[in-house]
């Protein structure tokens, strides 16, 4: 699958799914220890970054990176989008919730297409 494929079979899922560079790979659900964790830390990314010109997301918004797409827990654009983007392209900080199911690939498979990604 293309991601151009992707991106247009993934506008017509009720469900997210992050791209692998070759299949639709589905999003699991969290738990209420992860959640927390990443309420704490957009929190923290909203009184860090007001006034600034960077603007903090969590993973209702979906990056691009190394021909991939993913939905990081959060992440910080220094860029303007547009209030209808659906895919960022140059995230600048991607922050990753690790649990033991998912570890491994956060820190070593996405960990390294976030080191790639230019911004």
């Amino acid at each position: 699958m293309t991601l151009d494929a992707f991106l247009d079979w993934e506008s017509q899922q009720e469900l997210k799914y992050e791209f692998d560079g070759f299949q639709p790979v589905s999003m699991t659900g969290v738990s209420a220890a992860h959640s927390r964790i990443q309420f704490n830390l957009m929190g923290l990314l909203f009184n860090a970054l007001r006034g600034h010109r960077c603007q903090g997301h969590g993973s209702d918004l979906k990056i691009q990176v190394a021909g991939r797409i993913r939905y990081p827990d959060a992440f910080i654009i220094c860029s303007e989008i547009s209030s209808r983007a659906l895919v960022v392209h140059d995230p600048v900080v991607v922050f990753e919730i690790l649990s033991s199911s998912t570890s491994d690939k956060d820190h070593f498979e996405k960990n390294l297409e976030y080191r790639d990604t230019p911004s």
